[in-house]
């Protein structure tokens, strides 16, 4: 036995030595907390000082940042899936081709994750139709759920939420309770969730969806006079503010554009000009709620010792016009302001306030949450992590991102309504399109065509679609638009090759 004794000793230091340094090496699996707003545009950052402060400035901003179908329902499904509206089936707001039941619930992002050991958490707006046109239940794979029910997910009071299967009402639309604001309520329940997550064994993901800056239901819209309400601690913060006004504002010349909008937008009277303006700062003074709340949000991790391994994703599901070519309110074009979005990420080994200049898009936030997890998709995702990118913000591809449109839509049924039976569908504007670092190439399916220099026309002012000098440029972005509207998986995340210059 003595003389085993050394042997046996130094065997057990080693083993001792080794334990310590395996666990410290073997970092825990990250949480995750993705904030999404509603057609908010980049620029609307600016009435977010917190979010600046605490999100940009502490991880990477992402300054070409786009979503590709570039309206509410379908962009939540590429966040959901990491796939183009062409293969997750979405295609539009409303049944037969778009709405909540056209996504499959069975095989999407919470449900790989809550495969992989995470809990998971939603709270606010889902796909459009959630109560309305499909039944208000629990989708699969989320561990807690506080979703909001159409129609009510459009009243800043007076909102419904299905938590965990039990419907709840909050307050009513035209009482004006500072307690029960929409943007708070998420808050709260936000917060809520973390206190009770931290320090579990299982590592949580936790989507909030506010509704902020989106516009209220029409009957709130007649009966208030505002597109959205503030909380009532911020109404008229910004009353003073003057709109932006961008080259493309009201733009002169519109012989350029496509006849739908060349032919059905006159100028903007001085009127539409102070309708813009009331609706902006509506808009910019709705959004302070949202800034509050990322600040709790960000403020509970840290009290929690949670921060340090979460990444913070800040985005919105699509962006919105203000005026620019003549469009005072809307989204869905495949013009800058509709389809160019925030995204702000924070988390760990993302230096702070690096800024990436890589084209994303809203299909790379399922992969990205799914590297830093080291979890599997249970399909193909046509997106792509952007952890490479955050973490070396000098890094380049030659990735160009879809814009596509399509589907079909009832005539009489506004996103925010459901009262009426469903007329017969008519078909949405649709085009397919395709932007690359420098240019953006849009085909229509009624055969208009448009396409950008932005580098010499950031404002998108003048289209070069019938240039000769463009011509080589026309004929390889159609070639690369011809593969890209029906890539999938791989396909999707291929670089293209040099597009020739004007000649």
């Amino acid at each position: 036995m003595k003389r085993l004794a050394p042997a046996f000793l130094t065997a057990f230091v080693l083993v001792a030595c080794a334990l310590p340094l395996s666990a410290h090496a073997a970092e825990p699996r990250p949480n995750f907390v993705v904030l999404m707003t509603d057609d908010q545009t980049v620029d609307d950052l600016s009435a977010m000082p917190e979010t600046r402060r605490l999100l940009a400035a502490r991880g990477a901003t992402f300054r070409n940042s786009f979503v590709s179908y570039s309206l509410c329902c379908p962009s939540r499904a590429s966040y959901l899936t990491g796939q183009y509206a062409h293969n997750h089936g979405v295609m539009g707001l409303w049944p037969p081709t778009g709405g909540v039941g056209r996504l499959d619930t069975t095989n999407d992002l919470p449900v790989w994750l809550t495969g992989a050991g995470y809990h998971t958490a939603y709270i606010g707006k889902f796909l459009n139709g959630y109560g309305s046109t499909s039944p208000a239940v629990v989708p699969p794979g989320w561990s807690e759920w506080y979703g909001a029910v159409d129609p009510t997910t459009y009243n800043m009071w007076g909102f419904t939420l299905n938590e965990n299967g039990t419907p709840r009402t909050y307050g009513s639309p035209l009482d004006e309770d500072p307690s029960l604001y929409q943007t708070d309520v998420y808050r709260r329940k936000a917060v809520d969730f973390i206190e009770r997550r931290s320090g579990r064994r299982s590592p949580f993901l936790l989507s909030v969806a506010f509704l902020a800056p989106h516009h209220e239901s029409a009957a709130i819209r007649a009966r208030t006079g505002q597109t959205v309400r503030p909380a009532p601690r911020h109404r008229g913060v910004f009353a003073a503010a003057g709109l932006p006004r961008p080259g493309a504002f009201d733009e002169l010349d519109m012989s350029d554009k496509p006849a739908f909008l060349r032919d059905r937008r006159p100028r903007l009277t001085p009127e539409d000009a102070a309708r813009i303006t009331r609706n902006y700062h509506s808009r910019q003074e709705s959004l302070l709620a949202v800034d509050e709340a990322v600040r709790s949000i960000v403020h509970a991790l840290a009290a929690e010792g949670e921060l340090r391994s979460t990444y913070v994703l800040f985005t919105s599901d699509n962006g919105f016009m203000q005026g620019e070519h003549r469009v005072p309110t809307g989204k869905m074009l495949p013009y800058e302001p509709s389809i160019r979005v925030p995204l702000l990420l924070r988390g760990p080994r993302i230096r702070p306030g690096v800024t990436s200049k890589e084209l994303v898009w809203n299909g790379d936030y399922a992969p990205t949450i799914l590297d830093a997890a080291g979890a599997k998709a249970g399909k193909p995702v046509d997106g792509r992590s952007l952890l490479p990118f955050a973490r070396h913000p000098s890094r380049r591809t030659r990735r160009a991102i879809l814009l596509e449109t399509g589907g079909l839509k009832p005539v009489a049924l506004p996103e925010d309504q459901d009262a009426g039976p469903f007329e017969p569908p008519r078909r949405i504007m649709t085009y397919k399109g395709v932007r690359t670092q420098r240019f953006k190439w849009v085909e229509y399916r009624n055969g208009a065509r448009e396409l950008y220099d932005l580098w010499r026309d950031p404002q998108e002012l003048r289209s070069r679609h019938d240039d000769p000098r463009y011509r080589r440029t026309r004929a390889a972005l159609h070639r690369d638009l011809a593969r890209l509207k029906r890539c999938r998986a791989a396909g999707c995340r291929r670089g293209l090759p040099l597009v020739p210059p004007p000649g």
